[in-house]
This record gives C-alpha cells, sequence and structure tokens, in this order.
C-alpha cells in the first residue's frame, strides 16, 4: 500500500464533501493503487497446512502402539479437562472430524487443517473491512478525476499563488505555470491545459457568479495576483489595432467584477498584471442619421484599465522589446527588415513606438543594426539563415523558429526572443508581491 489507510479515507471524504485539496493531496490520491496478495504467513499456512495434516494422520494410524506410548509420556497439562474436552468435541463433530481423545496430540492434524480455515475467516472479514474503506477511496478517485477534467475542483494553494486566466496557445501563461511549483500557480481557462491539472474552467463570456465561483475554486482569498493575457501569442509584438483574444472593454468588465468580490469577501485589492499592448482598445461612440455624434466617443484601453482600477500592472510586450532594441543599437541606427507586406504591417507601428521610449533617428550616426521582423516568420527565418547583412537581429515569436536558429550555430545573445524577455519581465513583477 503506498498511502496510509487514515491518509486515504481522509481525502476520500474531503473529496466527497466537495472540499479544497492540495495539489499534493490530489496526487496522493490519484497515484494510489491496491494490489490484492497474500501475506508471508498465509502463503506459508496454505501450503503447509494440508501436507502437515496428513503427515500426522498418517503417522498417527501406521504407528499407533508407538504414538499411544509416546503420548503416555507426555505431562498432564497436554490433557485436555473432561469439560473442555467435551466443548473440543462439540466442535469436531460440527466439523465432521470427531477425535474423542483427551491429550493435545491426537488434536493436532485438526488444529492444523481448521488453522486455515480459522485464517480464512479472518482473512474474509479482513477483506471486508478492505472493501467497505477501498471501494470509498476509488469511488472518490472517479469524483476527482471527473472534476479535474471538467475544471470543477476546489483548490488549497500556496499563499501568494498566481490565478493565471488563458486563452488558447497562450505560451508565456503556460511557460510562466511550468516554471513554478503546482500549488503555486493554477490556470484558468476554456479547456484543460495539457501541462497542469491544477485548473479551472472559466469562460470570460459568463456571469459575474461564475466569475465569483472560479475564483473561490482557486482559493483566491489566498492568491498573490491576478495575471491576464490578451494579447495574441503570434502577434504580441506590435500586434495589430484588434489583434486580442480578450477585448478591453471585456477585460475592464473582469477587473471591476474581481474588485467587487473582492470587497465583498473584505479583501484588499491584490495586483492584477495585465501581459498586452497599451494601445489595444475598444471604442464606444454614439451616432444619428447623418454620422457621429461630437464627443460621444469613449476608449477603453489596458492603458486606461490600469489607471482606472487600483493595484494594476500593464506588461507590454512591444515595449520590452523596443527597449532591448534600443540598448543592443546604443548609438547605432536602427534599419527595420521584411517583405513589402511587413513593412507595410509595421513600419510604421514600429518607428512610432521606437520614437516614444527616446530613440532618435539621427543620419550622422554611425553603424546600422537591422531588425527583421515580418508578417510571416519563416521570412523571418529565412533572411537569418541567408546570412547576407552583417548586425541583423531576427525579432522571434515562436520556439520552433528559435530553436531552428540555434540548430543552425546562432547564439541566444544574436536574435530577440520575444517569449523569453516577456517571461522574465513577469516573472519579477509577480514576485514584488
Amino acid at each position: 500500500m503506498n498511502s496510509s489507510k487514515k491518509t486515504l479515507i481522509r481525502l476520500a471524504e474531503k473529496v466527497e464533501k466537495g472540499k479544497s485539496l492540495r495539489p499534493g493531496e490530489i496526487e496522493t490520491l490519484q497515484t494510489f493503487t491496491q494490489k490484492a496478495k497474500d501475506s508471508k504467513v498465509l502463503s506459508l499456512l496454505k501450503q503447509s497446512a494440508l501436507p502437515l495434516s496428513l503427515l500426522f494422520g498418517f503417522l498417527y494410524t501406521v504407528f499407533s502402539s508407538d504414538f499411544e506410548g509416546f503420548v503416555k509420556t507426555l505431562p498432564s497439562w497436554t490433557y485436555f479437562s473432561p469439560t473442555l474436552l467435551t466443548g473440543v468435541d462439540y466442535l469436531w463433530d460440527l466439523l465432521g472430524d470427531p477425535v474423542r481423545k483427551a491429550n493435545i496430540m491426537y488434536h493436532i492434524p485438526n488444529i492444523i487443517l481448521y488453522s486455515f480455515g480459522v485464517l480464512g475467516i479472518k482473512k474474509l472479514f479482513d477483506a471486508l473491512d478492505k472493501r467497505t474503506w477501498l471501494d470509498h477511496v476509488f469511488a472518490s478517485q472517479k469524483i476527482l478525476q471527473d472534476k479535474i477534467i471538467a475544471g470543477t475542483m476546489n483548490f488549497s494553494l500556496q499563499s501568494g499563488h498566481s490565478i493565471v486566466f488563458v486563452g488558447k496557445g497562450d505560451f508565456i501563461g503556460a511557460q510562466f505555470v511550468l516554471n513554478h511549483k503546482k500549488d503555486n500557480a493554477i490556470t484558468v481557462s476554456l479547456a484543460k491545459p495539457t501541462y497542469t491539472s491544477v485548473w479551472n474552467f472559466y469562460d470570460a463570456e459568463t456571469t459575474y457568479e461564475d466569475l465569483k465561483t472560479v475564483m473561490e475554486r482557486a482559493d483566491f482569498e489566498h492568491a498573490g495576483e491576478y495575471i491576464f493575457f490578451p494579447v495574441k501569442d503570434d502577434q504580441i509584438f506590435l500586434p495589430a489595432p484588434t489583434a486580442y483574444d480578450l477585448s478591453p472593454h471585456k477585460l475592464d468588465i473582469l477587473c471591476q467584477n474581481i474588485r467587487m468580490i473582492e470587497r465583498s469577501k473584505k479583501q484588499k485589492p491584490k495586483r492584477i498584471i495585465i501581459v498586452g499592448d497599451k494601445f489595444h482598445k475598444s471604442y464606444v461612440i454614439s451616432v444619428d442619421q447623418k454620422g457621429e455624434l461630437k464627443n460621444s466617443e469613449d476608449v477603453i484601453s489596458l492603458a486606461s484599465i490600469a489607471q482606472k482600477y487600483r493595484n494594476i500592472t500593464l506588461i507590454d510586450p512591444s515595449d520590452i522589446v523596443l527597449e532591448r532594441i534600443k540598448e543592443i543599437a546604443n548609438t547605432r541606427k536602427v534599419v527595420f527588415r521584411a517583405t513589402n507586406e511587413g513593412i507595410a504591417e509595421y513600419k510604421k507601428r514600429f518607428y512610432e513606438r521606437l520614437t516614444q521610449i527616446g530613440y532618435k533617428h539621427n543620419t550622422k550616426t554611425k553603424g546600422i543594426l537591422t531588425i527583421g521582423y515580418d508578417v510571416f516568420e519563416d521570412q523571418t527565418e529565412q533572411q537569418t539563415l541567408s546570412h547576407k547583412i552583417d548586425d541583423y537581429y531576427p525579432v522571434v515569436l515562436s520556439k520552433n523558429v528559435r530553436d531552428a536558429l540555434v540548430r543552425n550555430g546562432y547564439r541566444t545573445s544574436e536574435f530577440i526572443y520575444v517569449p523569453e524577455l516577456v517571461l522574465a519581465s513577469l516573472t519579477k513583477t509577480a514576485a514584488q508581491q
């Protein structure tokens, strides 16, 4: 048995009552298996009881005169009293093997033979007991597995843990969870992630009560922060205006609801970390038949959300990457290289945002740093591997391209791998509770 009976029963009761479990407790219950096997004593008895009984019976029958002479030499304590003998004979009569002799030696064959039965009865009672509690444990395992698959498990997690809201394919969010112990981060998503069983189901399009339920299941009262990833992984650097999988107005509502839930539980506002583009916006306007009404526009952006609510930190991947580019460039001129489609998509945003963090284009500057980034990453990969341009730094989003460059001899310092930079910034921020 790989866990104590007492521990397993306690955990089974917690599951059946819907109580919170720690990831370690869940693992204990999930990994428990019971293999039925006989004890060494019982196995030995099975092998020896009948042969020994037959041997004693054989010796007694063949050498009866010698045996009776031997019995007469035995001390008096080896003889049953008349009263006890009556009871023993009654027992043997029930079993169909009467003895009718006072000395214990005559009873040894029956004792050996039926001791197996006595122990067998004990084993039967033990089996019934085990079946009772083992069925209890196995039933709780099924309940537990169903809850984990459905994302409805109640967790008890380490104080200061992270509640990580992810969409489909949020690599940085997944890696953030993997970099932490099981009881220090929980994933909240629409589908069960492949990288962890410590998760809860949540659809951002559902109700306030659904959010409250999932936060309670995720042990939010002991959490350190909530983390959101509204920006899409494949457009995390210089994303298009609507390249998000959670709109700013929906994120605004979520932040508002989180603060309401905290107040209802008399909790101080915990940090909300948003990994996304500060220029992503949702617009609400008023119009009449002639068009938009003057001054009717209401703009909700990640930047405005960060200013609207207390204790919100915005991590902008584009700013992180551009700061790194500025650092690499030092005093050199920064040149953007891409296909015509890439230039049309990114050139304006690239230089506008680079200027916002302090870069100044100077025609007298000596040296050039070429930054490669394109609509499709295979185009950036091809340009990198062609080795035609000196001081060429590609901006890489996917692990596949990153691994391809490393396989072809590139050092990680020779290209900019966005997820790594963002993850480092997120980890540092989350640690500053």
